[in-house]
């Protein structure tokens, strides 16, 4: 598989860079360890590296840097408050074409639309404080966020077309079933990569 390119990416796997060195895994850890190259871990406990770090990381080594965007990429914003889905549809996605924020609520959700401007929203409906449909309304009111993609997400399936009446483009229900999602998710950027440009065009 062609790595992602750097353009809208903020942060990148192990594999990913490992994968760009040439090297395996453990030996981009071992450099991790011995702070040659800067890297966090996530809620899951999972490690990503900064890409200026990566880029700095490279020069210093006399390495390529990674490359330039060849596609566009995606902006997705995860809501939900259960910080094991919030990890799996982040690994679902973070080797692919999107560039990934959080929330845990409706609240922060709308506070992230506002400084993330994502073109993906994936929505819970069970948030804490504002639930998912009252925001899913609340992004379909605003001028700004209407055309924003929003993919429901819900384990009462009576709840579908409540969300869907609501605004949200597509539902998913839990358990998730990540082939689906990641078929939805794909089905829904690329109807907002569609709508950019032919707003652009216009």
């Amino acid at each position: 598989m062609k790595p992602p390119s750097a353009r809208g990416l903020e942060h990148l796997t192990t594999r990913q860079a490992a994968a760009h060195c040439r090297v395996s895994i453990p030996t981009l850890r071992r450099w991790i360890r011995a702070g040659e190259l800067g890297a966090h871990l996530t809620p899951g406990g999972h490690r990503r590296i900064d890409l200026h770090e990566f880029q700095r990381f490279l020069r210093a080594q006399g390495r390529p840097a990674y490359p330039a965007a060849t596609e566009p990429r995606t902006r997705v914003l995860l809501v939900d408050d259960e910080p094991l889905v919030v990890q799996m549809l982040h690994d679902l996605l973070v080797d692919g074409p999107f560039v990934i924020e959080t929330a845990t609520d409706g609240y922060e959700a709308l506070v992230k639309v506002g400084t993330f401007r994502p073109a993906l929203i994936i929505l819970d409906v069970v948030l804490a404080g504002l639930d998912g449909v009252e925001a899913c309304r609340c992004l379909r009111r605003m001028r700004e966020t209407k055309d924003v993609q929003i993919l429901g997400v819900t384990g009462h399936p009576s709840m579908v077309p409540v969300l869907l009446g609501a605004g949200a483009d597509a539902c998913v229900t839990k358990p998730l079933h990540l082939e689906l999602v990641y078929r939805e998710i794909n089905r829904l950027a690329s109807a907002a990569v569609s709508h950019s440009l032919a707003g652009r065009e216009g």
